[in-house]
């Protein structure tokens, strides 16, 4: 399996002996590093590293570069290959994020149902502070409407007041984070989702259920569309950039 050039940045570190304290510190540093270099996919799905590869790489020693790769392996970002030191970053199963999209609906179906019936309605307004904003106010970048989306999401299952849904939900969010990031990278897709959001919220305020549940499944329906087309087409650069790779460590 060939190695995909991780993203070159700063030393962070080349000191031998590090105190404790900042030794955790440096570890964090190193995960926060290679978690955003898998949800970039510059560490493309069913990649192989080697611990001492990757510390070199990122200028640090060994320690830190285990704490952050055995945090991540417990994330299920990666898997160990090879013996004691080898590393996967964990292949991409479509049909796994299916299913997980599947139950998703379901859980929002439910959650959206019951909070056209509480009386009283619950507050919505924090929501509707960021979504229902006039389109000239609207904040467009990406990783703010990414996590902004998570939120109201988590808040309308919050809302409707089962534990159990809550924390499956909260479960399937964090295992959907890798995947669902992606749809907010085309500026159009980020306006329709503040379209989306605006309607879904207003048939919430005006307690027209039957119609939430349809807006709330063509959301989600139209995100997963979306995110698989780009995760394919992520995979598919990520597969030319492997290619180039091989081809120049076979020259040299």
């Amino acid at each position: 399996m060939s190695i995909i050039t991780m993203r070159s940045a700063p030393a962070l570190s080349a000191d031998a002996v590090i105190p404790t304290v900042e030794r955790g510190v440096l570890g964090h540093a190193v995960y926060e590093r290679l978690k955003d270099d898998i949800f970039e996919f510059r560490m493309a799905p069913g990649q192989r590293y080697s611990e001492q590869e990757l510390a070199n790489r990122l200028g640090v020693s060994r320690t830190p570069t285990r704490f952050a790769l055995h945090v991540l392996a417990r994330e299920g970002y990666l898997v160990r290959v090879d013996g004691h030191a080898g590393w996967q970053v964990k292949p991409f199963e479509l049909a796994y994020y299916e299913d997980l999209y599947d139950f998703r609906i379901q859980i929002e179906l439910i959650a959206v149902r019951r909070l056209c019936t509480m009386d009283p309605a619950p507050d919505l307004s924090e929501l509707c502070n960021f979504w229902r904003a006039p389109k000239r106010s609207r904040n467009l970048d990406g990783r703010t409407v990414a996590r902004e989306d998570e939120k109201l999401h988590s808040t309308l299952v919050a809302l409707a007041g089962n534990v159990e849904m809550l924390r499956t939900h909260r479960d399937l969010t964090e295992r959907m984070r890798i995947i669902r990031r992606l749809d907010f990278i085309e500026p159009a897709r980020i306006k329709s989702a503040f379209d989306e959001h605006d309607k879904i919220l207003a048939a919430l305020l005006q307690r027209r259920g039957a119609e939430a549940e349809r807006l709330i499944r063509v959301h989600i329906e139209a995100s997963r569309a979306e995110i698989r087309h780009i995760t394919l087409h992520r995979l598919a650069l990520a597969s030319q950039r492997d290619d180039q790779r091989d081809t120049q460590r076979a020259r040299a």
